[in-house]
């Protein structure tokens, strides 16, 4: 009897240590199929990116997105952070809008929205032309045409956001009304409209209420409005 007991203690030592021997190879073969696929996703070639395109782009070149991306071709596409590449393009000028995202396994997908010119800023040999913000992106020797012509100084930024607040607080239907903004100072924002009347629009503060109140007084007739204190609008 003594010798069965000691038997079966043997066997049950036996089959513990062999169930053990069992869980450590399984636990090494896990950590080394995790180290190679760590390996492959990071270090790899093939997961690598060997290729950039950038879609959506006009005024920007190809060259200057990828410039300010800064990825280079061999990196891990694992290690590429998309949200830190699209906050480095996003400070271009031109760039509006910017979604990067993996393609997997070796490639970066840029998709670029471009800001559209709505008004244009006469300079010397040419106009700076900004979105409807007043956003300056882009010089050109010529404006296209159907833009805002701004008759502000092109080196006053804030002047030229004061202009772009006030034309984006028109309604469609005055907005295309207007051929001219002009704006000597921030604070004496004017708008010539196609027809040969004139707005005084004092400056973009109160913007949207005196879009709505110049939207009322139009249809009264006139030519030379006021709402510039629009709590107290003139027209004559």
């Amino acid at each position: 009897m003594v010798t069965d007991a000691t038997n079966r203690l043997k066997l049950r030592e036996q089959r513990r240590k062999r169930a053990s021997a069992r869980r450590v190879v399984v636990w090494v073969v896990v950590v080394l199929l995790a180290g190679g696929v760590g390996y492959l996703f990071a270090f790899s070639p093939v997961m690598a990116v060997q290729q950039i395109s950038v879609s959506g782009n006009a005024v920007l070149s190809e060259a200057q997105v990828l410039d300010a991306a800064k990825v280079s071709i061999g990196t891990p596409l694992a290690l590429i952070d998309p949200g830190k590449v699209a906050d480095r393009i996003a400070t271009l000028p031109a760039v509006a809008g910017v979604t990067v995202s993996r393609r997997w396994p070796n490639a970066l997908q840029i998709d670029i929205t471009e800001r559209q010119p709505r008004l244009a800023i006469p300079i010397e040999g040419g106009y700076q032309l900004a979105d409807a913000t007043g956003v300056v992106f882009q010089e050109v020797a010529t404006a296209p045409s159907g833009l805002v012509v701004v008759s502000a100084p092109s080196n006053d930024q804030q002047l030229l956001v004061g202009v772009g607040q006030v034309f984006s607080a028109l309604t469609p239907g005055t907005a295309a009304k207007v051929s001219r903004l002009v704006a000597p100072t921030r604070d004496s924002i004017e708008l010539r409209l196609s027809d040969g009347r004139q707005v005084f629009w004092g400056s973009a503060e109160q913007s949207e209420l005196k879009s709505k109140v110049l939207d009322d007084l139009l249809p009264l007739g006139g030519k030379v409005f006021d709402v510039s204190a629009p709590a107290f609008p003139t027209r004559r």
